[in-house]
């Protein structure tokens, strides 16, 4: 088979979720599969092609044999895009690779195809749809030019990463049950794998962090919900004799001003440690130095930081909605995402209980070990080929 693979959302910049994704499951794939031919399709525009020669360097698995690289010489400003692809339909994405046999979407977006090529979408969340209130203006006007709705009708199959996001595709968008395939998401071996104590040594050192501290890691946005850790950190600070901090790794992402008011008026500055993004290689440090990681995120179609911190035998504190529990099982602690005192009360019961903390550590690496990468590129690879069947190929 020819199957081609949106690889537009990796040239943002910026490796955030989705991104991750995209690249865990095609390396995954590449890794399985030397029979197919990978197609990796992009809009071609001003600094783009320097930017995916860079994504080659960073990636190197993406010069595999079984790769071919299609560009599309067009302005990638995403309005005229959607004004081009969903009226107009045009142009042909897969005839654009020379033919395709299946166009995988690593993420819904726009992308026209001839009647002859079959197309997979993975959909990660429609928190955007639930909690509007969490995006700005524009932020909400680029997540209608994806046309979730359109891109799930027209889609031949779609991967949810869970049950939760299954349920939101049936309830909102009314997809059709059979066309929607669980896909859970993985977590690398390299999380599992402490790194050197040097390695250890310099993380340490480059943020200054203290020999016990709170974690977090993602982006910082109203739905990730950082506000309930500041609040919670100002209460357990009236039941310790140590000063606990909480470290935040990650980009300022829309709305996210809040946050750093709360830290001050709450008189946290000192307690705070913005460390700004981090690359992967310090984030794995982080996880195995923390001495718990919280997440208490309002909404998550997955939460793979979640896998991550288990993997690193980090013991996790996160929120009891959403997919959160799917994912966590019974090897995190959950808590209500509105409930700060209930934070606090989890938070020092932890961070007092070195027992307690290796136990939920233990169970977490277990929990972790059940999600691999591997795993869902066999299933994501099992269907797209039943599709392509289905549709011909």
């Amino acid at each position: 088979m020819r199957i081609g693979v949106d690889i537009r959302g990796l040239l943002t910049g910026r490796i955030s979720g989705i991104e991750q994704y995209t690249l865990c499951i095609l390396k995954a794939l590449l890794e399985i599969d030397s029979r197919n031919t990978y197609v990796l399709f992009y809009v071609s525009y001003r600094d783009l092609d320097e930017k995916f020669r860079q994504l080659i360097r960073d990636y190197p698995f993406l010069k595999s044999d079984n790769i071919e690289v299609k560009t599309l010489k067009w302005v990638n400003f995403p309005l005229l895009l959607h004004a081009l692809f969903k009226p107009l339909n045009w142009p042909k994405a897969d005839l654009v690779c020379g033919g395709l046999d299946v166009m995988f979407m690593p993420s819904p977006r726009l992308l026209p195809l001839s009647a002859k090529c079959a197309k997979v979408t993975t959909f990660h969340d429609l928190v955007f749809m639930i909690y509007p209130q969490f995006y700005t203006l524009s932020s909400r006007l680029w997540q209608w030019q994806m046309s979730y709705g359109y891109e799930a009708r027209t889609s031949d199959a779609i991967i949810s990463v869970s049950d939760t996001t299954k349920r939101d595709l049936i309830r909102l968008l009314q997809v059709n049950p059979a066309k929607i395939h669980i896909v859970h998401e993985g977590v690398d071996q390299s999380y599992f794998d402490r790194p050197s104590g040097e390695a250890l040594a310099n993380i340490r050192s480059k943020f200054d962090l203290p020999d016990k501290f709170i974690y977090y890691v993602g982006s910082i946005e109203p739905r990730k919900n950082l506000g309930l850790a500041v609040r919670a950190l100002a209460k357990i600070r009236e039941s310790r004799s140590d000063t606990m901090k909480l470290v935040v790794s990650g980009s300022k992402n829309w709305l996210s001003s809040e946050l750093y008011q709360l830290v001050e008026r709450y008189g946290l500055v000192s307690q705070v440690i913005f460390t700004g993004p981090v690359d992967e290689a310090e984030k794995i440090a982080l996880l195995h130095l923390a001495t718990v990681f919280v997440f208490p995120s309002i909404y998550e179609g997955f939460g793979l930081m979640v896998l991550e911190a288990f993997a690193a035998g980090c013991p996790v504190i996160t929120s009891n909605v959403s997919s959160l529990p799917e994912v966590a099982g019974d090897a995190a602690v959950l808590i209500d995402p509105k409930n700060a005192d209930e934070l606090a009360n989890q938070l020092n019961r932890l961070l007092n209980d070195s027992d307690l903390r290796r136990k939920i550590s233990d169970k977490g690496r277990e929990r972790a070990r059940g999600f691999t990468w591997e795993r869902s590129a066999r299933e994501t690879l099992r269907i797209i080929e039943g599709v392509t069947r289905q549709h011909g190929g």
